[in-house]
């Protein structure tokens, strides 16, 4: 698997993932919804359910800050590997996302 070959890489995208996540929840977001981070990038606060101008904005300085690491990934790591990685790094979200939500 790509994440332990590539431990480091696959730690560091998590970190940032799961940051994003979290402040996707406190701003109310569903950040995998199709076109939402180009928004959140836009500086769009009206994608906000809650409105919480510190923790968008930290979003949107860590969505600015994840694109370029992906450019390294995939340069460094080559597409598979890297699409790899990001792939387990969404399913872990999920998964905590479940753990966390009323069932």
């Amino acid at each position: 698997m790509s994440a332990s070959k590539h431990r480091a890489w696959a730690e560091g995208a998590g970190s940032v993932a799961k940051e994003v996540s979290r402040l996707a929840i406190a701003c109310d977001i569903d950040i995998e919804k199709p076109g939402l981070a180009e928004r959140i990038l836009k500086n769009d606060e009206s994608v906000c359910g809650r409105r919480n101008s510190a923790a968008f904005g930290k979003l949107r300085r860590l969505l600015m800050a994840f694109f370029p690491l992906k450019e390294r990934m995939i340069d460094r790591l080559g597409p598979d590997d890297t699409l790899e990685i990001l792939n387990q790094v969404r399913a872990d979200i999920r998964r905590l996302r479940e753990q966390g939500s009323p069932r």
